[in-house]
């Protein structure tokens, strides 16, 4: 009787939205929720007529493929005039044998058109397929310099390994030359650039000329700082890098699109909001196309109350008032495992996620090593021979202990290869939880069904609307799913989910906004007060001032002019012996196998240091360590130790010299490598070396290509590789030994050691970079 309840009110649902009494995307909600109730039931023929008509109907046939998954043979034995309809239409959404969109997908596709401008803003869920939409544009129109711009490596790297593995991508990879790394030599009659932000900005410094023809920008909200999910209090310049890149590909683009998730745009009618997001898609022909509502999978929202809970018919969570909070925890994660189903948590930061491992690992029954998958099995035994580190209480590291109970944990403070192979365990179902931080949002794809929100911050700041739909959006996950499930027990959450989100600002488009050096110049005259302009005209006085040509001054272009000019004028002031230090430096450097000279390194940081704004770095650039032949700044040791033992080198330094407990020491190395030194360091280092080699080959009337800088350390910090496939191994996110073995021409006697793990990640990366 429940069901047939069930497919009248669908059908009632079918003829308001056939009548344009229901919005297209509440229909699918409705569509989603009864194949999410259908799927577990015995289907007839006649009940899969149906449900191949109705989900070409809702415009996403996708519905009715996935009944497969839940064991259901979805072939038709009868043909019938609706059946016969539905297949007709079906055939309109594919792109060829393999490849299908769906309705909403296929209507921005139809709005490329050739021979036109096409600029494109698309806000849309997170389970919309916003960039295999892209690839199909790609091909559409075809392209033949195209720029792809993704937040992350780890995106960056799941795009490259795609399009070179993936039989439907095929022809990207026969037709295209594709690229990650910014200094390219070579190009090819169509080229693929594959890039971060800071990536891309590194590209166009050594080729400003070169014309695109489409580019597509990933995670775009990210040009407003208020907008960024950051759970550290530390520097964020993703805004300021985002902010850049699209100033340069305004100037040599015309095809663009530009993405992201629940964006809340201003409403033209009131004044009173600010319209500086308007003003640029206005004055640079955006159209905007907004598919906010459209949840491709449904979510139901379910805030956890004490009492009995209801999470479906036969499934009740019963939480009592007196309990405390890790016991609710328990109880919610309990109950979702008894029914076979996978859980990802939400918490506000890296150390509260590790402590709700820990209750979770004194209250969850332990796991046999036989209800290990071998995978698993691998993974723990690869970090128990690499992570074999105790600190002084003889504790090991957290996450191993968690994931030998078939518990993952995901946060920045983590190495990239083992937060990739955690996802990865989890989506293969190797892993029953994930407990995740704002990282989650990153464009991590996860198999979760069931999201848990344990908090309604980020850090110790409130979580903005923005960021609650999009931690929301990843429950339930597009063709493995029909609905995801939000649990909430954090009520302050559900009360930020429902309210009104913040329109997205774009403060080169604002007069009234503040700017900052960098701004000056990637904002047009108009939308600079008085103050703006006589500051910029200051600066560009002491650029011509010091003569450096503006190829020069405009390199790295995430700091300042004036901080630029500071340096330069340093390096000229620099006496008999800070001129013999740093040139031991860079002659170890190149010379020595990147041993770093000490007096070489304090002279350059000593430099740079009154430019350096994150805190976390300036900390240790000014506190100093004696040593018996000076005091130093106590960097120099962290990163001489690094260069040396790699990742657990760093490791050990933080528990032998700064007595660290094992879980503290791994996040600040993580931090120290993954935050301070691959981008904040190489920043300020970067622009010491550009000056340092501009300045030399002023003094040696030479060209500055054939003067020798710190460049390799630079490469180093970057990428923690030299060669190239070491620096690919190093992006895709492998373990150290691998990218070792392509650093050393590939030695076999590396590879002769590589443990399981590492062996089963060699042969699937050979199969890239060879």
């Amino acid at each position: 009787m429940y069901r047939i309840e069930k497919t009248i009110g669908l059908i009632k649902h079918l003829n308001n939205y056939k009548a344009n009494k229901l919005a297209a995307y509440d229909f699918i909600t409705e569509v989603c929720n009864y194949f999410d109730y259908i799927k577990d039931e015995k289907l007839s023929s006649s009940d899969l007529e149906f449900l191949k008509y109705i989900s070409n109907i809702a415009g996403i046939p996708h519905y009715y493929d996935l009944l497969q998954k839940f064991n259901h043979n979805n072939q038709l034995s009868d043909i019938s005039l609706n059946t016969l309809s539905s297949l007709l239409y079906e055939s309109t959404l594919h792109i060829d044998e393999n490849i299908k969109i769906h309705k909403y997908q296929q209507e921005i596709l139809n709005k490329f058109l050739p021979n036109n401008k096409n600029r494109f803003f698309l806000s849309a869920t997170t389970s919309f397929g916003k960039t295999f939409l892209v690839y199909e544009i790609i091909r559409k129109l075809e392209y033949k310099n195209v720029v792809l711009i993704f937040p992350t490596i780890a995106l960056l790297s799941e795009n490259y390994e795609k399009l070179i593995l993936s039989p439907e991508y095929n022809e990207f990879f026969s037709n295209f030359s594709i690229h990650t790394l910014s200094d390219i030599t070579i190009f090819g009659k169509q080229n693929l650039f594959i890039y971060t932000p800071e990536r891309y900005l590194s590209f166009i410094d050594k080729h400003k000329d070169i014309y695109l023809d489409f580019v597509f920008i990933d995670e775009i909200y990210k040009i407003d700082n208020e907008y960024l999910i950051d759970s550290e209090s530390k520097e964020n310049e993703r805004d300021i890098a985002y902010r850049i890149a699209l100033y340069e590909i305004l100037l040599k683009t015309k095809d663009i699109l530009l993405v992201g998730p629940y964006i809340e745009f201003p409403d033209e009618e009131n004044q009173g909001i600010n319209q500086s997001f308007n003003i640029f898609l206005k004055e640079n022909g955006f159209i905007i196309i907004d598919f906010n509502k459209y949840e491709i999978v449904s979510k139901k929202i379910i805030p956890l109350k004490n009492g009995e809970n209801e999470i479906r018919e036969d499934v009740k969570i019963k939480l009592k008032k007196s309990e405390t909070k890790r016991k609710k925890i328990y109880h919610i994660i309990s109950s979702l495992l008894n029914i076979s189903e996978n859980v990802l948590l939400y918490t506000k930061g890296t150390i509260t996620a590790e402590k709700t491992i820990k209750n979770l690992l004194n209250l969850l029954p332990p796991v046999n090593s036989e209800a290990r998958s071998t995978q698993l099995e691998k993974f723990i035994l690869h970090l128990e021979k690499n992570f074999d580190l105790k600190d002084q209480e003889n504790n090991t590291w957290v996450l191993i202990n968690a994931l030998k109970n078939k518990i993952g944990i995901h946060h920045g403070r983590i190495p990239k290869y083992i937060q990739k192979e955690i996802v990865t365990l989890f989506n293969q179902g190797s892993l029953n939880i994930l407990i995740s931080t704002t990282t989650i949002t990153e464009g991590v794809n996860t198999s979760a069904k069931n999201l848990v929100v344990l908090s309604h911050l980020k850090g110790k700041k409130p979580l903005k609307s923005f960021d609650a739909k999009n931690i929301v959006g990843r429950a339930g996950r597009f063709l493995h799913h029909y609905s995801g499930r939000v649990l909430i027990l954090d009520s302050k959450f559900e009360e930020i989910l429902n309210h009104k989100g913040e329109v997205i600002k774009y403060k080169n488009y604002d007069v009234t906004t503040n700017k900052d050096d960098i701004d000056l110049f990637i904002t047009d005259d108009i939308y600079l007060n008085e103050q703006d302009r006589i500051r910029k005209l200051q600066i560009q006085a002491e650029v011509k001032n010091e003569n450096i040509p503006n190829e020069i001054i405009s390199m790295f272009k995430t700091v300042t002019y004036k901080d630029k000019l500071e340096i330069y004028k340093k390096i000229k002031d620099l006496n008999t012996i800070e001129k013999k230090h740093i040139k031991s430096l860079i002659k170890n450097i190149n010379f020595r196998k990147l041993n770093i000279h000490y007096d070489g390194l304090k002279t350059i940081l000593y430099i740079i240091k009154p430019i350096v704004t994150n805190p976390n770095l300036k900390s240790i650039l000014y506190n100093e360590k004696k040593i018996n032949s000076g005091c130093y700044p106590i960097i120099i040791f962290m990163l001489s130790t690094y260069i040396k033992n790699g990742f657990l080198g760093s490791v050990k330094y933080q528990l032998e010299n700064r007595q660290e407990n094992i879980d503290d020491a791994i996040r600040k190395s993580a931090d120290l490598i993954f935050n301070q030194f691959k981008y904040q360091l190489v920043k300020y280092l970067g622009v010491f070396n550009i000056m340092y080699k501009y300045h030399q080959s002023i003094l040696n009337n030479s060209s500055m290509d054939d003067e020798i800088g710190i460049d390799k350390l630079l490469i180093k910090l970057e990428y923690n590789a030299l060669t190239e496939k070491g620096r690919l191994a190093s992006d895709y996110g492998l373990p150290q030994k691998i990218i070792e073995y392509y650093e050393q021409e590939e030695n076999n006697e590396i590879k002769d050691n590589f443990d399981d793990f590492e062996l089963e990640k060699f042969k699937q990366i050979s199969k890239i970079l060879d």
